[in-house]
């Protein structure tokens, strides 16, 4: 084999390993997405399955108040958030196994229709996130003994929508501001952020060494 074929050939591998490289750094992002996204939605499961549990627990009367106050409660929040006031948030109570079972649906106007759907299958925009956040708020409000501890949230509305990051965070002060809660959020969003009365910026120096200032 002469140089030139021998050069053919390093190309051609050279060429095969890249295009092996940046397939692999795209199955990486996938996998890493991926992650996220079930991250979500154990996260949703956590605070819907919470909510189920004060409904399986109250007596008749006491469990169609909660229903009320709930659908009451996450309504206000899409039709704030998604600025749609046809929007609506239903409870569905059913009976298995001699125990209430509750179930979310999401009724939305299209034309002179209204289609009730689960929240992960309805329409776009950050649905499922925006009702699981309303969820946690209610839960949090309408728990008895009340906790009067902080908010903590994660990378709230990590999946709503850029068109509708500033109303969600508008909808949070609005919250903390009512209720005279004190919230904490972790968050990469910056329309969240710079609705907070303090900001943090965690970050490394060029040497790597982690630190934080206050914007």
């Amino acid at each position: 084999m002469n140089i030139t074929n021998l050069q053919l050939h390093i190309k051609q591998y050279r060429s095969k390993y890249e295009q092996g490289k940046g397939q692999l750094a795209l199955l990486k992002s996938q996998r890493k997405e991926k992650k996220a996204q079930l991250d979500q939605l154990i996260s949703d499961l956590q605070d819907w399955e919470l909510v189920k549990v004060l409904f399986a627990e109250t007596s008749e009367f006491a469990r169609e108040q909660l229903k009320k106050k709930i659908e009451n409660t996450v309504t206000a929040a899409l039709q704030s958030i998604i600025d749609d006031s046809d929007l609506k948030f239903k409870v569905e109570i059913d009976r298995k196994a001699n125990q209430p079972v509750a179930e979310w649906k999401i009724i939305s106007r299209y034309g002179d229709e209204y289609v009730a759907e689960s929240p992960e299958n309805a329409r776009g925009g950050g649905i499922s996130d925006i009702v699981s956040i309303a969820l946690r708020l209610a839960s949090l409000e309408l728990a008895r003994p009340q906790n009067e501890g902080i908010l903590t949230a994660d990378e709230p509305g990590k999946h709503v929508s850029a068109e509708y990051a500033p109303n969600l965070a508008a909808f949070l002060k609005e919250y903390s501001e009512k209720t005279r809660r004190q919230s904490i959020m972790i968050t990469h969003n910056r329309d969240l952020a710079e609705s907070a009365n303090k900001r943090y910026e965690v970050g490394r120096d060029s040497e790597g060494n982690s630190g934080v200032k206050e914007l």
